[in-house]
């Protein structure tokens, strides 16, 4: 059993009601384990890392201008195209104008791709730093210093994120020696455009001879894991597990080698560069013997708390669900009772239904015979009007006859209808003599023409006869008989009476037909109603025992997915290593706050008095009679208070063995906010001081390099004066 366990098993034991439970040691040991909880202490073992050597070369592209480029070759140089070092060189010696790749369909161009000239310059940086204080300056800036500690980092991490575009297309080889514990490694790769593919060697042991050994291998995106695979077990570093909302976030190299950078354009947080990993990053300057055990206790409570309230969520979702279904089976109920309500109240049966249709279908079939008389009768009718008109017809062609015979046989032409040839009176007056016709000479009856009525010999006697009779009779014309016009219009009226009564007939049964229809139709109309009513009270049935059914059931009561024993067991745990990590980091604290406020001090923040570093990463103080955070402070004091920090929790938790950082710290740039020469020199010493306490090794650049030429060895610094470059 273990001394947590023990521990554990006290606090559960005293509680009160639920939360009590009576646990044997045996039993959380076993629980601790399961969810990843150390239950014992380990022991921090800083790894000392160091570099050793720093090379890197590949060709600058110069403006013809530069003094760099004095005296060298200009050549033709496709804008957005990817060059090497052998291409650019050969290029160069050949005088080729245009620059190709390796090959011509390497290079890669937009449409509207131009050529500018620039000068190759070929290049070689190398140093060997030594332990302790190193310094890079320049006598301005864009001279070179960050991309010494950019190819260091890269080499490190596997990522080039900080180097400009003109930079990481001019260099082409890096190698840097490094020394983790006790072994000598190098990195070594070919660059091109920032992809980086090379290896990792292990060239032997610290003192020892060279028997080289490939660790690893790398091309373009895998740089980074392969560095983190090769460091994190060396400097005995773990994973870092952070829950973050729903999930277990794991951090691992990059976040780890960001607390040994300090830029100054990347202040906060005040330890690291992760916002969300201020403890762990405290863990691995100054982490005492019980940190690990408590992060990990952390993330299991977090990560049980995380599945209770998503239960809890589920739960209430679940709820949510079921008012919302009794309001729907409410409204289906409600909804159902208003279709019933709109039925009609009255009811009919399929026999009433069956005798209004029979009614309704004789007396259609009654309709349709009295319509085939009425048409037949209107055809009588039509027959009778033709028959009359005819008749009428007749009488009146014989009335015209009559008038112009009797109008013809008196005239007295003038001349011959046929010929016009004159009929003259002497011939008109000698048709009684010469019994001829004045016109055509025909011979006359003389008979008739006593009767004063002219007609020939030649016409037949009855004509003759008849044309003397009408002579002789009065002048009215003779309307003839009347008997077939009265039969005809007799028979119309007759007709015309017994079609009425037939429409009358028809109008009257079409009629009771129409109601005796409707009634049928409304009493079908009943009888659907009498079957929706039964649908729907069906339908009412099941919607309010739907209802019933949801009104009886409770709310969704939370199912809690978490065993409450092994969440009491996590949050002791958390409790008690709390208190452990606490109590034996409080002391420590203090004198790093101490030694933070005076480093501070010593820099120019002489304004900010009462420091206190918390082990939560967070830090407080005076400013002046104000009490103020670390996020409070100007970009100024941020600078010197983060540099004072870091040296601070390097000295005492690398010299005391208490915290897992190598010793390795990078400051970039320290001098960019308006930090004086003074106040530089008193960093630089204050760096050395703690570089010689803790056999750290320390890379500062900035572009003061007066207190670096003061107070570092020749071998210890790279200084460019004037307006020369570092490399």
């Amino acid at each position: 059993m273990s001394t947590l366990a023990e521990e554990v098993v006290r606090i559960l034991a005293r509680r009160r009601g639920d939360r009590r439970h009576l646990l044997a040691a045996d039993e959380v040991d076993a629980i601790l384990e399961d969810l990843k909880i150390p239950a014992s202490a380990t022991k921090a073992i800083p790894v000392p890392l160091r570099v050793t050597r720093i090379h890197f070369s590949g060709t600058k592209l110069l403006k013809p201008t530069h003094p760099d480029a004095d005296g060298r070759d200009a050549i033709e140089v496709t804008e957005g195209a990817f060059h090497n070092q052998t291409s650019i060189t050969g290029a160069a010696q050949d005088d080729i104008s245009i620059l190709f790749g390796e090959e011509p369909d390497e290079v890669q161009t937009t449409e509207d791709a131009s050529t500018i000239r620039l000068v190759p310059v070929p290049f070689s940086f190398q140093w060997r730093p030594q332990t302790g204080v190193n310094g890079i300056g320049s006598g301005r800036n864009l001279r070179g210093k960050s991309t010494i500690l950019n190819v260091l980092m890269w080499s490190l991490t596997g990522r080039c994120a900080r180097f400009q575009d003109d930079i990481k297309q001019w260099i082409q080889h890096v190698e840097v020696d490094w020394t983790v514990g006790p072994e000598r490694l190098q990195v070594t790769f070919d660059s091109r455009d920032g992809h980086a593919a090379g290896q990792v060697v292990k060239l032997g042991d610290v003192g020892g001879p060279d028997r080289p050994h490939v660790l690893g291998e790398f091309d373009g995106e895998d740089f980074g894991a392969v560095m983190g695979s090769l460091m994190m077990p060396r400097l005995h570093l773990e994973h870092i597990p952070v829950w973050t909302y729903t999930q277990t976030r794991v951090h691992a190299w990059p976040a780890y080698s960001s607390a040994f950078v300090v830029r100054a354009n990347q202040l906060d947080p005040i330890v690291g560069n992760e916002q969300t990993l201020g403890i762990r990053m405290m863990q691995m300057f100054v982490g005492t013997q019980w940190a690990p055990a408590q992060a990990a206790a952390t993330t299991a409570r977090r990560g049980m708390e995380a599945e209770q309230s998503s239960a809890a969520a589920k739960a209430i979702a679940a709820g949510d669900a079921v008012r919302q279904n009794r309001v729907n089976a409410q409204q289906a109920v409600d909804a159902v009772k208003e279709k019933v309500a709109a039925l009609p109240a009255e009811d009919s049966d399929l026999k009433t239904v069956l005798n209004l249709s029979t009614r309704a279908s004789e007396l259609a079939r009654q309709v349709h015979l009295l319509e085939g008389k009425l048409i037949a009768q209107a055809e009588l009718a039509d027959t009778a009007r033709q028959q009359l008109r005819a008749a009428k017809a007749r009488r009146h062609t014989k009335h015209e006859t009559a008038l112009a015979t009797r109008f013809f046989h008196r005239m007295r032409p003038s001349v011959c209808p046929r010929c016009t040839a004159e009929v003259t009176a002497e011939r008109q007056a000698a048709e009684p003599t010469k019994h001829e016709c004045s016109v055509c000479t025909s011979s006359l009856n003389l008979e008739a023409l006593e009767s004063d009525v002219i007609v020939a010999a030649s016409v037949p006697a009855a004509v003759t006869s008849a044309l003397m009779t009408r002579a002789t009779t009065s002048d009215t014309v003779d309307d003839g008989p009347v008997d077939e016009i009265e039969a005809a219009t007799a028979a119309l009226s007759a007709a015309e009476q017994r079609t009425t009564i037939l429409q009358q007939q028809i109008r009257e049964l079409a009629s009771q037909r129409d109601i005796a229809a409707a009634e049928a139709e409304a009493s079908r109309g009943l009888l659907r109603a009498a079957e929706s009513r039964r649908t729907l009270e069906i339908e009412l049935a099941r919607a309010e025992g739907a209802l019933d059914a949801l009104t009886q059931s409770s709310d969704p009561t939370v199912i809690d997915p978490v065993d409450p024993v092994r969440a009491a067991v996590a949050g002791a745990a958390e409790q008690v290593l709390q208190r452990w990590v606490k109590d034996e980091q409080d002391p420590l604290l203090k004198l790093i706050s101490t030694d933070v406020e005076r480093l501070a001090d010593s820099f120019g923040a002489n304004n900010l008095s009462r420091i206190r570093l918390n082990g939560a990463a967070s830090m407080s103080m005076l400013k002046g009679a104000r009490s103020v955070t670390y996020t409070d402070l100007t970009e100024g004091e941020k600078l010197r208070v983060k540099i004072a920090t870091a040296i601070a929790l390097v000295k005492h938790g690398y010299a005391n063995n208490i915290g897992r950082h190598p010793g390795l710290l990078v400051l970039d740039s320290p001098a960019a906010e308006e930090m004086p020469e003074a106040d530089l020199a008193t960093m630089v010493e204050a760096l050395q001081e703690v570089a010689q306490e803790a056999e750290m090794q320390i890379f500062v650049a900035t572009r003061n390099a007066g207190p670096l030429v003061a107070l570092l060895p020749a071998a210890s610094r790279v200084v460019a004066e004037a307006d020369n470059y570092v490399w």
